[in-house]
Formats: C-alpha cells, sequence, structure tokens
C-alpha cells in the first residue's frame, strides 16, 4: 500500500531559543512516498525554511510557515500557499505573519481560517481562508508574560494551536508564558477565552498537545520539564489528571528537551520524542486517560524535532533534524517500535501525512 506524506525543512540558517544557529540543508517542502518500507520522493518546491506544514486534501493545499525574524523585506516570518495534485507543486501565494519566527500552522476543523504560532515574539496570527482555500488578511492576537526560566521564559513564545473539535476551541501552549492560552471562534472569527486558560507548572514550559478522538482528555507535552501532562476535559474546562517523565530514571533533564507528541489512530498509544536523549516515549493510554511508560527507544539519529504517524497506525516516521535522515520505525500491536530504517534527508524538521 502506498501512503503520502509532506515533508518540510530548514533551508537557511536560523537562532533558536536555545542560542543556537542552527545551519539548514534542505531545499524546501518536499511531496514524498511510503511503499513497503521505502521513502521516496516525488516532488520538490523551494521555499524558506517551512519548518511546519498543515495540510487541505479537499482544496489539494499545503500551507507552510516560513520560520524567519524577517520575509520579503518586512517584520516577522511568512505564510506561504501551496498547490499540489495538478502534476507540480506550485506556489500560489505568501504573506507576512506580522510576528516572528512562526513555527507552527493548523487549519481550523470548519475549514475556515488557518491559525499560526510564532515562536519568538509569542503571537498568533489568525488568516480567514475563501471558499477556495485562499488566505486572506490576518489577525494577530499578541501573548504577554513571562515565567521564571532565565533564558528560555523571558517572554512569551507561543508554539502551536490546537483544535477541540465539536467545541469551538483552540488551545495554544505558550512555552515563555507556563499557560496554554484558549480561544473560541465562530466561523473565522476567533476571540481569546481567557477563563479556559491553563496555567502549568512553573520553569515547565508547554510546547505542543493533543486531543483524544472524543475530546475527554488532553496530552499536553512540557519541552523544559521533559514532561507530559494528561488532562480529563469537560468541554474545553481541563483537569488535571497525571503526569509522566518521557525520560528513563536517571538521565538528567538538563541534557533534554522534549518536542512533539502524537496518539495511534486508534487512541491506544501515545508516543513523545526527547532531544538531547534522542528517544521516543512509547505510553500506553489507559482507560482512565492516563499514561502508562512501556519503554524507550533511540529515534535513529539526532535531534527528533518532529514525527508523524501513518493514518493505518502501522508506522511512525522520525525527522531526525541534526543527522538529517528521516527514521522508520513499525507499530507492533503491544504499542513497542521497531526500527525498519533510515532515509537521508537534508534538516527534515516536520512531517505530515495526508489521504489522497
Amino acid at each position: 500500500m502506498k501512503e503520502y506524506f509532506f515533508v518540510g525543512t530548514y533551508t537557511e540558517p536560523i537562532l533558536f531559543g536555545t542560542g543556537e544557529v542552527f545551519q539548514g540543508k534542505g531545499k524546501g517542502v518536499y511531496l514524498c512516498a511510503l511503499e513497503d518500507g521505502n521513502i521516496r520522493v516525488l516532488e520538490q518546491l523551494a521555499c524558506r525554511n517551512p519548518s511546519f506544514l498543515c495540510v487541505d486534501p479537499g482544496k489539494k493545499k499545503v500551507y507552510a510557515v516560513n520560520e524567519m525574524k524577517e520575509y520579503n523585506g518586512e517584520f516577522g516570518g511568512g505564510l506561504t500557499q501551496i498547490s499540489y495534485g495538478s502534476g507540480a507543486m506550485a506556489t500560489q501565494r505568501d504573506m507576512g505573519t506580522g510576528a516572528t519566527d512562526p513555527c507552527h500552522v493548523a487549519l481550523a476543523p470548519n475549514g475556515r481560517f488557518l491559525s499560526v504560532a510564532n515562536f519568538a515574539s509569542g503571537a498568533v496570527t489568525v488568516f480567514p481562508l475563501d471558499d477556495e482555500g485562499n488566505i486572506g488578511e490576518r489577525q494577530i492576537f499578541q501573548h504577554r508574560g513571562s515565567s521564571v526560566h532565565p533564558i528560555r521564559q523571558r517572554g512569551p513564545h507561543a508554539h502551536a494551536t490546537i483544535f477541540l473539535e465539536g467545541e469551538n476551541l483552540m488551545f495554544v501552549p505558550d512555552l515563555g508564558m507556563d499557560m496554554v492560552k484558549a480561544y473560541r471562534y465562530e466561523g473565522s472569527d476567533v476571540t481569546p477565552a481567557p477563563e479556559l486558560d491553563i496555567p502549568v507548572p512553573a520553569g515547565s514550559g508547554p510546547r505542543s498537545g493533543v486531543f483524544s478522538r472524543d475530546g475527554r482528555f488532553f496530552y499536553l507535552i512540557h519541552e523544559i520539564s521533559s514532561q507530559v501532562s494528561c488532562y480529563a476535559c469537560d468541554r474545553g474546562r481541563m483537569t488535571r489528571i497525571g503526569c509522566v517523565e518521557t525520560l528513563p530514571e536517571g538521565v538528567e533533564k538538563d541534557t533534554n528537551i522534549c518536542s512533539d507528541l502524537h496518539l495511534t489512530p486508534d487512541g491506544r498509544f501515545l508516543y513523545a520524542s526527547n532531544r538531547g536523549h534522542d528517544s521516543l516515549c512509547c505510553c500506553r493510554v489507559e482507560a482512565d486517560g492516563g499514561l502508562t511508560v512501556l519503554h524507550h527507544i533511540p529515534c535513529g539519529g539526532r535531534t527528533p524535532r518532529n514525527f508523524a504517524i501513518d493514518p493505518t497506525g502501522k508506522y511512525l516516521l522520525v525527522g531526525n533534524q541534526d543527522s538529517d535522515t528521516i527514521a522508520l520505525f513499525a507499530i507492533r500491536e503491544d504499542g513497542n517500535l521497531t526500527a525498519l530504517g533510515l532515509t537521508e534527508f537534508g534538516s527534515p524538521v516536520c512531517i505530515r501525512f495526508f489521504e489522497q
């Protein structure tokens, strides 16, 4: 069975929040196929630092953030709209986000807008979409605040936007504020919902999250403290019910920062990635929504910035940013992972499967 996915890469130097300057080796956005354990590049489109992507298969569009501090001569990064499916990918339009280092983009469940998290300046940019999926004029929501880490949390750092389907709610983990900010939306109109904000332990640095398919549970990964918190969710109101460590016992936390997490399509297992320890933490999801750590496995390279699970739930692909590889794993029935091989790939930082 052939499956398809897009890969975003770093293409030029970027200054990270950790103080490191990374030299990107990628060439833009890639359309790839996975078949019989083999990864093959089908198409490639030049694009500047497309570090995160989202796909609208119905309209045959990919939206890529351009993670930069200045884009097209203007302050802030960019958002590039790409078409695919007609023989070759093509850039249709691009716009500035009005804020620096956009690192995540998501399509609202109603298809009416895109939300972009801008890490360096700690803002959320909302782009309305017309009936053809074309991006319109932006609206910016600037976060304000800080927390206890003297380097990583001197100001706000919005890192992702996560939608709770059926409730018209959007949640934005802000690593710099130790807060998950909440928003309501109607159509393409977005407004803050501070009564649903989620404060997290000081110094933990929330980065990204995922809801269970039924919306009853929310899982939040903490970049700085190397943990995943579990919440019971009642129409957007969160109650923390547990927390697990992503590192094996005895590993020092100051040598690691977490990056990504995903649930399998059947909701039975959750995986979280460690950068520094360069591993995947494999967890079983219990009936009460809690997590039980099963094991840890090396991710097959250095700095697993992002990973993805294919729609069948059989495979997991890891983008190893610093070793220029994509690692392929098989997901076994018991949730454990088996390494299947590596594919050379310049600075892979986002992997997104989509269905034809």
